[in-house]
């Protein structure tokens, strides 16, 4: 059977499966990621694992890579991927050569948006974006199949949007940027603000809370809790707004882990939309979750692997 391999490379571990070229996922599994040594294993672990796993009566015809970092499309050349430790790193050769099919590379966000688009909640869209909520934040836009990329690869990074100037500093070394205050590192640092800012304020939280805390002490109508959901959505709100302005998108999806708090986020993020967005949008309609949970990003890699093998044959076809 004639497969592709959809990979996504996060800071802990990094997920695979393997795809028919119908798109269907026949099998799925992951693997650590190894940040020593700046990543430097990364690629065999992944070429080593791909060998062991794939039937064999399975034929590899390319592999798809999303990876947290910024990725000029043609290149597959990783500018800067800080979590793995990545800095010019050229991954496309890397697997081309330990695996002797063609790899094409790019942003997680982006091949997330682009799983969404072929088989999650952004089908049959002409215009989508997907903002991801996880540690940081992340984004990718897509326009009737193809990801909004940019010359440098930063196409969609919505997470560096400033939304409050001269702000918190950002691992970008610029103030104010949308991850600093959305997010698990923005929950964080926005619950480290209110608690020293209310230090007489009768609250169940404590330093350290996670998000999900954050969101149950809410529910319990905690006013800490409440405020600093208030907050975080009212910049993910601001941020939006204006991008939705900017692309007018048929579907804003909103996925990554925090996602799961569902109405807890979504009531007061799309309050907060509406103060800024033109009236012609629908907030309830607009800003919708992403179907496919984790594994948007191996349903978007594959995506890219199919697509851009289709194109080669056609180019070798003179097509």
């Amino acid at each position: 059977m004639n497969v592709v391999i959809g990979v996504d490379i996060g800071a802990s571990t990094i997920k695979l499966g393997a795809f028919t070229t119908l798109g269907q996922l026949q099998y799925k599994w992951s693997i650590k990621t190894n940040v020593a040594n700046n990543g430097e294993s990364i690629a065999s672990d992944i070429a080593m694992s791909i060998k062991r796993q794939m039937r064999p009566s399975d034929k590899l015809l390319s592999i798809g890579i999303g990876v947290p970092g910024f990725v000029p499309a043609k290149r597959g050349v990783v500018h800067g991927a800080v979590n793995v430790g990545w800095k010019e790193y050229n991954l496309k050769a890397r697997i081309e050569r330990l695996l002797d099919v063609s790899a094409f590379v790019n942003n997680d966000a982006n091949l997330a948006a682009l799983g969404e688009y072929w088989q999650g909640a952004g089908q049959q869209n002409e215009t989508l974006l997907l903002v991801t909520l996880g540690t940081g934040v992340g984004g990718g836009i897509i326009h009737r199949g193809e990801i909004i990329n940019g010359p440098n690869g930063t196409g969609g990074e919505i997470g560096h949007v400033t939304i409050k100037p001269g702000g918190r500093l950002c691992a970008c070394n610029r103030r104010g940027c949308l991850e600093e205050y959305i997010g698990t590192k923005g929950f964080a640092n926005t619950l480290h603000d209110k608690l020293s800012e209310k230090r007489n304020v009768t609250t169940e939280l404590e330093w350290g809370d996670s998000v999900e805390s954050i969101v149950q002490a809410a529910k319990s109508g905690d006013y800490v809790a409440l405020e600093i959901i208030e907050e975080c959505t009212y910049y993910l709100a601001l941020a939006l707004a204006n991008a939705v302005t900017l692309i007018n998108p048929n579907k804003v999806l909103i996925g990554g882990g925090i996602s799961a708090a569902r109405d807890s986020l979504f009531q007061p993020l799309r309050e907060h939309f509406s103060r800024f967005a033109l009236l012609e949008t629908d907030p309830k309609t607009l800003i919708v979750p992403a179907k496919l949970g984790n594994e948007a990003g191996i349903y978007g890699a594959a995506k890219l692997a199919l697509d851009r093998h289709s194109a080669e044959i056609n180019h070798l076809r003179g097509e």
